[in-house]
């Protein structure tokens, strides 16, 4: 007995929506990834990037994860950090003591949202590739995303 027709749906629709479902449900998973307490330095950062961008937030709610290794599979290619609603912040582990990687998720958090607006990425907080002035890094490094 067909279901679906009968509802005015097509199977086709059905099986794309329940995809879609499925896959928002799983949410962002960058693999091998633990819970870290985060250095004290990052609440420094934390004070410098709401004094850039005119934002408060709670430092206390993120949640901070590292993954091991250089960076990490994320929808934008390969990333050194990622930021998710919900306040959670994935940072590659040879990345963790990097200001400007660390800096621009917490940016995300205060913000809460994903994307690069400038302001305030960019301008009045440099903490992008290409605008950050600290340590400056490889061309292959700055092709990581965030």
């Amino acid at each position: 007995m067909p279901v679906a027709p009968a509802l005015g749906v097509s199977l086709r629709a059905l099986s794309a929506a329940t995809a879609l479902i499925v896959f928002t449900a799983c949410g962002f998973d960058p693999g091998d990834d633990s819970p870290m307490t985060p250095p004290s330095v990052y609440r420094e950062w934390w004070a410098e990037t709401e004094a850039c961008s005119g934002l408060r937030g709670d430092f206390d709610r993120v949640r901070w994860s590292v993954v091991p290794g250089h960076s990490f599979p994320c929808s934008s290619g390969r990333c050194a950090g990622h930021w998710e609603p919900g306040h959670e912040v994935f940072i590659a582990e040879q990345w963790l003591m990097n200001e400007m990687v660390v800096r621009h998720e917490m940016l995300h958090d205060l913000l809460d949202q994903g994307g690069h607006p400038d302001p305030p990425f960019g301008d009045p907080c440099p903490l992008t590739w290409a605008t950050w002035q600290g340590d400056r890094v490889s061309t292959t490094e700055s092709t990581l995303a965030f």
